[in-house]
């Protein structure tokens, strides 16, 4: 009797261990490490411009020449204002200050997908009209209210 027990203990750790490993897989694959990320993703896949990916998966990031990411992806609307290059997506959007990117994101209704924020105070101001801190202020009051906020 005990001997059937220890089996089936056994089976049960290897069924565990091997649905675990299925679900960091899945996570692996698709970079999304939390419930929220995959609420993001699922909206970006079903809703966005296809270069989300470039962005999601690090292909774009903080700091890369903005006509690298200009040749690499397809903004339907690139706006060039004094020192800023804003790029524009269907429910996207990123800006580089210097030829270098600084910000992207996703927005959804519900969701809101920060790829990378590197803007200084000063650069708040620019795009924003407030400061960072209120930037940042923001973000947490709209994650209180059950916003899913995703950086």
């Amino acid at each position: 009797m005990w001997w059937s027990r220890r089996r089936w203990l056994i089976r049960l750790a290897v069924a565990a261990a091997l649905v675990g490993n299925a679900g960091v897989a899945v996570c692996w694959w698709h970079n999304v490490w939390s419930w929220d990320a995959w609420v993001a993703y699922q909206g970006m896949d079903h809703e966005r411009h296809p270069d989300w990916r470039e962005y999601h998966f690090g292909r774009v990031r903080a700091g890369d020449p903005v006509e690298e990411v200009l040749a690499r992806t397809r903004p339907d609307v690139v706006e060039r204002r004094g020192r800023w290059t804003f790029l524009k997506y269907p429910g996207m959007g990123a800006a580089a200050y210097d030829g270098r990117m600084v910000h992207a994101l996703a927005l959804s209704c519900c969701w809101t997908r920060i790829f990378f924020d590197e803007l200084s105070d000063a650069q708040c101001h620019e795009i924003y009209g407030r400061s960072r801190a209120t930037v940042d202020a923001e973000r947490r009051r709209d994650r209180g209210r059950g916003f899913i906020i995703v950086e």
